[in-house]
């Protein structure tokens, strides 16, 4: 009998028996409440954010009836501090994405809106950003889909095959199975593709279900989170059968099955962590914003004591219509901008390396592999909020240099200017569901898939001994 005819035929055969176990379906029921729980709850939180976001872009509105009073009340040819160009408003925000509630993952731990005048800096973030040195933000996070997928999942497939050959060993089944003319290697593989078909098909259908339920319904996004699913949960199969390969007995494969969970899911993730903290430390940002406030108070001060030293000041004839003062304003702050840059860069710098050294550890790391990929189908992961930040920054610029060529010209606002102000629209990283870090996250996967797979071929001695 071939491999492949031993395969099939077990499977088979395996399908049958696992089908008939009264303990799966509740198994299954189990995980779907799960599942449920955790997509209501990402949904409860992506309409939250969501609310919050659309309630920033509405402010414009009120802002712009004051300014639409102020200046039809205003004299012929003079104009309100509020028309004048360094006071128009803006709102940038970072929307939720369409696959939101399947993962929070770190939108929590990173601004999503700034509020911005075409003169602000850096500091338009802080009113929508946790304190990240907080490591609550950071490890805890909330129970949602990508949480069941992760910590969840593997404990239901491997519930369901810890013992996929190890019974059959206790029992003297495997005698009779292996004086067949079969492969031990055969035999376990169709016994761990039967628990793929019975349990993490189910499981990955009641995983998109309950996205679909919630509304989350972007087709490349739903097809992103089955590939990650299946992928990882057919990694811990692949595991429950390289641990039958070498366990013979029930008991001591459970007890395998449930120490490498712990290791996998949980110590290595925490331990990793602790080692890059070590290695490459976050930048604090108390200490950034400390040093930015005490420096910007200097320049500050310097540019004040340097106006009075020049005296009063001459007032041209005719006047412009929007003030000098406002010009000499405009300098100085770009002239602080540009003292302050290289704090900025430094900062930058070191969130890079921080981050750089976070993903890698997912290069080793298949739960990390996991979250990450699902955060980045949902759009929460940091690099979407890193992007964000970068974008809003470039923006600022792009207002800036707005201002100065109103200024140049001498052009208060006027209600029609606001229509024509510069629009800030974030980016999406390209690919979308299937970016560039998804894939690289599935291939994580799938290595380890084939590295489990090349040990239990290496392990077949073991596996034919009863």
């Amino acid at each position: 009998m071939t491999g492949f005819l031993t395969f099939a035929t077990v499977t088979r055969h395996e399908l049958k028996r696992v089908l008939r176990d009264r303990a799966l379906p509740w198994l299954l029921i189990l995980f779907a409440a799960l599942a449920a729980y955790g997509a209501w709850s990402g949904a409860q939180w992506t309409a939250k954010r969501a609310q919050t976001v659309q309630l920033l872009t509405d402010e414009i509105g009120p802002i712009m009836e004051i300014k639409a009073k102020q200046l039809a009340e205003s004299p012929p040819g003079t104009w309100p501090f509020s028309a004048t160009p360094q006071v128009a408003p803006f709102r940038l925000v970072l929307t939720p994405g369409p696959m939101a509630p399947l993962s929070i993952g770190q939108a929590e731990a990173y601004p999503y809106a700034a509020r911005m005048i075409p003169l602000e800096n850096i500091t338009m973030f802080d009113p929508f950003k946790l304190d990240v040195d907080n490591p609550a933000v950071r490890a805890v996070g909330r129970f949602d889909l990508a949480f069941v997928i992760v910590f969840v999942l593997p404990l239901v497939l491997l519930a369901a095959s810890f013992d996929l050959w190890s019974r059959d060993r206790e029992r003297g089944v495997s005698a009779m199975i292996l004086s067949q003319p079969v492969t031990p290697l055969a035999v376990i593989a169709g016994k761990a593709a039967a628990r793929a078909i019975v349990v993490l098909l189910p499981a990955t259908a009641l995983v998109l279900a309950a996205l679909v339920a919630i509304g989350a319904r972007a087709p490349l996004g739903l097809i992103a989170t089955a590939l990650v699913v299946l992928a990882y949960g057919f990694l811990w199969i692949v595991l429950a059968a390289l641990i039958n390969v070498f366990i013979r007995r029930s008991t001591e494969a459970a007890l395998a099955a449930g120490a490498v969970w712990l290791l996998i899911v949980v110590l290595a993730p925490a331990l990793s962590l602790a080692t890059a903290n070590i290695l490459s430390p976050p930048p604090s940002e108390l200490r950034f914003s400390a040093d930015y406030a005490q420096q910007s108070r200097a320049i500050r001060t310097e540019q004040r004591l340097a106006r009075e030293a020049l005296g009063p000041e001459v007032v041209a004839d005719p006047a412009p219509k929007v003030p000098d003062r406002i010009r000499k304003f405009f300098v100085e702050r770009t002239v602080e901008d540009r003292r302050l840059a290289p704090l900025i860069d430094r900062q930058l710098a070191a969130r890079e390396r921080r981050r750089d050294s976070l993903n890698a550890l997912r290069l080793f790391l298949p739960a990390v592999a996991a979250q990450d990929a699902l955060d980045r189908i949902a759009g929460s992961d940091a690099d979407r909020a890193v992007a964000f930040q970068g974008q809003a920054m470039a923006f600022m610029v792009r207002a800036k240099a707005w201002l100065g060529d109103r200024l140049d010209r001498d052009l208060p606002m006027q209600m029609e200017d606001y229509g024509r102000l510069p629009r800030f629209e974030y980016q999406e990283a390209k690919g979308g569901a299937f970016q560039a870090g998804v894939l690289v996250d599935l291939a994580v996967l799938l290595a380890a898939i084939a590295l489990l797979a090349v040990a239990a071929v290496f392990g077949r001695r073991a596996a034919a001994q009863l």
